[in-house]
């Protein structure tokens, strides 16, 4: 056995160059993975994780020991999180940035240690430095894409040997938070629709995973969203002149319980925001400070003279791109008041605080005035249009409005709601995606927040995977990115990426046919797209992307994990058939189905979600949410999941 290691060891020596490390070697561990004798919940989830890959690319399992117990190992080292042998090498991960880590190969040991948080390491708020350093050195050296959640997306490359390369470096991500919502959260009138407890438990708990494979999570709190919905209800008597005036010269909402937007003028206002946050804010706190300025989810309306006087000139493509029948028509350009509004607090916040805004609506357009803002001022891009695919020159314009927000001096992260379109459709805008994200990290963007992954992993792959690959790998080319997607099919990922360029293509040339629809239909693009899927995606459109998923499975051969790839697509695209043909019945635009028809049809898509609920393929729970909003329903899809059919 001495001589069998002994062996292994100068096999293994001789084929590392530039002191590369040997951490499997011919079928052997070469290697132990050494943590504290008390890790962080992040530093043993890191552990487990190098374990499960490894051993998947090799059959071999690491050994994981504390450092006390690895005393009399004579292997080399693989040092995860902080530890005594780390600090002694010099990495002092309370000296890190938030959430990053140093990856270092060098005399005989590896040491991957990240500035880590104590909380559950699946949980985006907790900072997981060591668990990227991880998922770097998978990425890197052993060539692990995750595809989509779950066993059968988890592509790693099988290998006899596993060389650690040399190198030391310090990573932080680039983006202070990245974040894809995980659209867990939809519920419907009609969860039958939907899936069954264990199911959903089973879909929610391995998309986490995906999404910390991704590095999804923030380097720390941001607080904010629709930020003043309910001070009309506490502050309205005592301070009506805070809130919109409207034209009948009333303050505050229209209508009882109506949604209303602030006088964004009144300094006094400004003022206690600048107060209520400062009485929340503990006063030992160490890490920055977000002031939450978001305006309520509506337009700008305010018609006081104070308000209407820091306004800049209208642009003269300012509603070039929405529909006549948008909550935009008609309405008055105000983004300069609101720049000023955001200026005017951070001017009296205190020193280092940030101020949140959302660009939204008729105040999505940068300032024309001429105003300039600072980095203390972050700004969420999130236009109420722009959806993919775009023409060029909408695309142009989408991108243009990001590089002017920019040239103000603030901050930008990206706050769209475009990934909540398409139902669970081919519908497939990647490219675009990609040009738009690139274009955004290229002018500035600091962090994300996309609204929603609504995970329909079968059917919009390329979509999703570029989203979440691009937080890792921002300098990546859609075309790199999509080749990595491609590649995991095996002999038939030639066949599989025509499939999705003939969608992509099919996507692209739908798109005025799609607008006209949507508005014809008076259809969601987010929340009630069920209506229309039967008249975007009709019966013959799917016949040769049928076929080519036929040949794509012949060309699988006898590569079983290519051939199971294969089929969870042919489910995919089986089950958006299934949906576009209950839409034509069951459409609330104009429903054809009798009684008995209607049972019948939903009789036949819950029994297909029920024999494929884990097979990870879509989000059923967001299905459900959408054709609630879209379709005639009876009362027997009211029942719990567990319960009907």
């Amino acid at each position: 056995m001495i001589l069998r290691c002994h062996a292994l060891l100068f096999a293994a020596f001789s084929l590392c160059a530039r002191a590369d490390i040997a951490l499997v070697s011919e079928g052997g561990a070469m290697a132990i993975i050494v943590t504290a004798d008390h890790p962080t919940r992040v530093v043993r989830y890191s552990a487990e994780e190098l374990v499960q890959h490894v051993e998947k690319a090799t059959g071999v399992i690491l050994e994981v020991r504390t450092e006390s117990e690895a005393k009399t190992s004579v292997l080399p080292h693989i040092y995860l999180g902080d530890s005594r042998a780390v600090r002694e090498v010099g990495i002092d991960v309370e000296r890190l940035a938030a959430e990053s880590f140093v990856l270092r190969v060098k005399n005989d040991a590896v040491f991957i240690a990240g500035n880590d948080g104590g909380g559950d390491p699946l949980d985006a708020d907790t900072r997981a430095g060591t668990l990227w350093g991880v998922y770097e050195w998978l990425d890197r050296d052993l060539g692990v894409r995750w595809l989509w959640p779950g066993e059968l997306g988890t592509q790693v490359p099988r290998t006899k040997t596993v060389i650690a390369k040399t190198c030391d470096e310090t990573i932080a991500p680039r983006l202070f938070q990245r974040r894809l919502r995980a659209g867990l959260g939809f519920e419907s009138e009609h969860p039958g629709l939907g899936f069954t407890k264990a199911a959903f438990k089973q879909f929610s708990d391995e998309q986490s995973v995906y999404l910390r494979r991704h590095r999804m999570g923030r380097s720390y709190l941001v607080s904010y969203g629709h930020a003043f919905t309910d001070w009309w209800e506490k502050d309205g008597k005592a301070h009506p002149e805070w809130f919109q005036l409207l034209e009948s010269g009333k303050r505050g909402p229209n209508k009882k319980n109506g949604r209303f937007s602030m006088c964004v003028s009144n300094p006094e206002l400004q003022h206690e925001i600048v107060a209520r946050w400062s009485a929340k804010r503990p006063p030992n706190a160490t890490t920055p400070g977000f002031i939450n300025a978001c305006e309520n989810d509506i337009l700008g309306l305010c018609t006081c003279d104070k308000c209407r006087v820091l306004d800049g000139a209208e642009p003269v493509d300012y509603l070039k791109f929405y529909p006549p029948t948008s909550k935009m028509a008609g309405s008055r350009f105000v983004s300069d008041r609101y720049a000023r509004f955001w200026l005017g607090i951070q001017q009296q916040a205190p020193a280092g605080a940030t101020v949140v805004g959302y660009a939204y609506f008729n105040y999505f357009q940068a300032p024309t005035s001429g105003i300039k803002l600072n980095p203390n001022i972050l700004i969420g891009y999130c236009p109420s249009a722009g959806w993919f695919p775009r023409s060029v020159e909408e695309h142009a314009w989408m991108k243009q409005q990001w590089a002017d927000w920019r040239s103000t001096g603030a901050r930008l992260f990206m706050r769209t709601n475009h990934l909540l379109d398409g139902y669970c459709m081919p519908f497939i805008f990647a490219h675009q995606f990609s040009d738009e994200f690139h274009h955004a990290v290229e002018k500035g963007m600091v962090a994300t927040d996309y609204d929603s992954l609504t995970g329909h992993w079968a059917t919009q792959g390329p979509n999703l995977y570029t989203a979440a690959r691009l937080h890792v790998r921002p300098e990546a080319s859609a075309e790199e990115v999509l080749v990595e997607y491609y590649s995991a099919f095996g002999a038939a990922s030639a066949k599989v990426k025509s499939y999705f360029e003939y969608w992509e293509d099919y996507t692209t040339r739908s798109r005025e046919k799609i607008n006209q629809t949507m508005e014809a239909l008076q259809a969601s693009r987010w929340r009630s797209w069920a209506k229309a899927a039967h008249v975007l995606y009709p019966p013959e459109c799917f016949a040769p992307a049928v076929a080519m998923l036929e040949h794509a499975s012949r060309a699988a051969g006898d590569d079983a994990e290519a051939a199971a790839r294969v089929k969870f697509l042919q489910l995919g695209l089986q089950h958006a058939q299934l949906c576009a043909r209950v839409s034509a019945m069951l459409t609330l635009a104009s429903p054809t189905a009798t009684k008995d028809e209607m049972k019948r049809a939903v009789d036949e898509l819950i029994a297909f979600r029920r024999a494929n609920e884990r097979s990870g393929i879509s989000n059923f729970n967001h299905l459900a949410w959408v054709e609630d909003l879209s379709w005639k329903l009876s009362e027997e899809t009211r029942q719990t999941p567990d319960l009907y059919p």
